[in-house]
């Protein structure tokens, strides 16, 4: 049994090993899996997955504990000390990738690209340049370690049936989303003066690559020309603040909770016992940094849990000389996790990967230099725009980061096991179910900047004012006020229009004008066309209730074997080891027809109350996992 103990431990060392060598994806790809996809054809992805704490396992309580819990007829205290090492890997990558994109493999495309793929993310949207191509590819895997610390003790001298326990693992985690960018074609196009600022934003001022953009990177801010909106304002590009994709925090080591609880067995006999307890989970482990999408979790993320559970034995035969016998054990728990302070940021309500595209910040036209009005083929009959481009651009992400107090109804941890014990020999063998219900998220209406961010699609965001007939030198440029509601991560809406740069479908569009000279505003600096461009009046922005508030739950089925040996022999001291292993199920991604899912036929919650509930989106983890389990029991 010794040499048996030392391989199992030396191979979860390894395999351990292994897993900690590991380094962010910075080399070429692998062709990998799966097809490639887009928004277009998926639904329900989760900005944030939320996997099982490695606390939350009745399994490592059970597992070779029969013979040493729940004595009949005891007078003294009594009790039992385990330790269990214990090595998982996920093995669903292919579901956690559709969970969170859609697909293991995503194109990346710039506005310009001939013959473009419809389905491809828009490079535009992540500051490259128009004839920009990549393939995005993700492969996640979790990786834990943890060595789990029980102690159970009968308090019989006290009170019949009464006892204690805690639980506690320490644990390292390690989350790798398997991100890489491949087939990356640069490009070598600048964008149009107008597109993003009034100059023509070169080559060289862009990203040069998808991969940047995920990281958080943004083109330095760009001078005005021509006073547009002032001397001292700029074209300002913010980074991704929320659901950025690198290597920071991708692991932790620490105690992601404490749980305990006191029970009694109001029926304990030899053959059978059955009882309740009251148990409670303290969170000690750090929260996730949920600035990054893969951002790795190890505990309960801030929650505290109050619950209570149900145990129960029978032994279904025993031998004539009392020395083997065979039963079935149940341990039933149930919990409630409370709030929990969390940043999350979201999609846009039926726009899948909408986190990634680009929202421009709008002002009211007070604040700006020059103001713009609207109407028809002259300036007789105008509108004055109430907002104008700020010359502000941000991810989504950004706009929709918030926040919230997070809290579950209820999760359950259920263990069915069978055993077979024969005189020192154990075996166990069981089934576990857990479920965690889907959160609710609190926050206050107060939080989210309403009529100041939209979306920008592949609008100009400026026109210039060229004289009375559209055709002299600039004399200035002047932002507008364009904005594309429908717009999606896979392409603006006037592209394949005819003269596109005129902003043909922008959100309610009328001809743009300066106000002061009465002038129209063109697409182009040049002098050689007259191309009059649109403007949005009114602007459509973007609006609490469009924010998907996207929540997650969890479910899994487990299935777990352990072979142990005890030295029953001994009178006051027994030690025991064993070895197990475990293969958990995660139920596939899923949803529940809620608020803001577009094939149940609804529309997301305009409300303002304490209540944000958007879709349910079910990602649960699959993994496989070897332990050893040592202890010792004591009377």
């Amino acid at each position: 049994m010794e040499r048996m103990f030392k391989k199992i431990l030396s191979l979860s060392l390894l395999l351990s090993a292994v897993g900690a060598q590991a380094e962010c994806n910075t080399g070429s790809c692998s062709t990998g899996s799966g097809s490639t996809t887009s928004s277009s054809t998926i639904h329900s992805v989760t900005p944030t997955i939320v996997v099982r704490s490695p606390g939350a396992n009745a399994v490592r309580r059970m597992i070779q504990s029969v013979g040493h819990l729940n004595k009949a007829d005891m007078d003294k205290v009594y009790g039992t000390i385990a330790v269990t090492p214990e090595y998982t890997r996920s093995f669903n990558s292919s579901d956690l990738a559709d969970c969170l994109f859609g697909a293991c493999a995503l194109k990346v495309q710039g506005s310009g690209v001939a013959n473009r793929d419809e389905n491809a993310l828009l490079a535009d949207y992540f500051y490259l340049p128009t004839d920009y191509q990549s393939t995005l590819r993700i492969d996640p895997v979790i990786q834990t370690f943890s060595v789990d610390m029980f102690g159970w003790i009968g308090l019989d001298e006290w009170v019949e049936g009464l006892y204690a326990w805690v639980q506690f693992p320490v644990t390292w985690s390690k989350w790798d989303l398997g991100f890489c960018e491949s087939g990356i074609t640069t490009g070598t196009e600048s964008h149009v003066a107008g597109y993003f600022t009034p100059d023509v934003l070169a080559r060289s001022e862009l990203l040069n690559s998808a991969s940047d953009f995920f990281k958080g990177s943004a083109p330095k801010d760009q001078s005005q020309s021509n006073g547009s909106i002032g001397p001292d304002r700029t074209v300002t590009f913010n980074g991704l603040k929320c659901g950025k994709i690198g290597c920071d925090d991708n692991s932790v080591t620490t105690v992601p909770e404490v749980r305990f609880a006191l029970g009694w067995n109001f029926l304990l006999q030899d053959d059978y016992h059955m009882g309740l307890n009251i148990q409670a989970s303290g969170p000690s482990g750090k929260k996730a940094n949920h600035d990054f999408l893969f951002a790795v979790q190890n505990g309960n993320d801030g929650h505290w849990e109050l619950g209570g559970a149900v145990e129960a034995q029978f032994i279904l035969w025993r031998s004539d000389d009392e020395n083997s016998h065979f039963g079935f054990y149940l341990d039933a728990n149930f919990t409630h996790l409370f709030n929990s302070c969390q940043e999350r940021c979201f999609d846009l309500c039926e726009k899948p990967l909408s986190r990634y595209m680009l929202a421009e910040k709008l002002i009211a036209n007070t604040d700006v230099a020059t103001d713009l009005v609207a109407g028809g083929a002259t300036i007789v009959t105008t509108t004055t725009a109430t907002h104008q481009f700020a010359g502000i651009f941000a991810p989504v992400a950004n706009v929709t980061s918030t926040n919230l107090d997070v809290s579950v109804g209820v999760q359950a941890d259920v263990v069915a096991m069978f055993n077979y014990t024969n005189g020192g020999w154990s075996w166990d063998l069981g089934y576990n179910f857990w479920y965690r219900s889907c959160e609710k998220f609190h926050t206050e209406c107060s939080k989210f900047e309403e009529n100041t961010w939209a979306l920008k699609g592949d609008s100009q965001v400026y026109g210039f004012n060229r004289g009375a007939n559209g055709t002299t030198a600039v004399v200035n440029s002047l932002p507008l006020s364009a904005t594309q509601k429908d717009a999606t991560i896979t392409h603006g809406l006037n592209a394949g229009q005819t003269l596109p740069l005129t902003n043909p479908k922008v959100d309610n569009p009328q001809l743009a004008f300066a106000a002061v000279s009465g002038f129209p505003l063109n697409s182009l600096r040049t002098t050689a066309v007259q191309e009059q461009v649109n403007t949005s009046i009114t602007p459509v922005f973007i609006q609490k209730s469009d924010i998907n508030f996207a929540r997650n739950s969890g479910l899994s089925n487990k299935v777990f074997t352990h072979v142990g040996y005890n030295w029953i022999n001994r009178e006051d001291v027994i030690p025991y080891v064993g070895v197990g292993f475990e293969a958990e199920f995660g139920s596939g991604h899923g949803s529940d027809c809620n608020d803001c899912e577009s094939e149940c036929g609804k529309t997301c919650d305009t409300g303002c109350d304490e209540s944000l509930n958007g879709n349910c989106v079910r990602c649960s983890l699959s993994q496989w996992g070897i332990w050893i389990r040592g202890g010792v029991s004591f009377n």
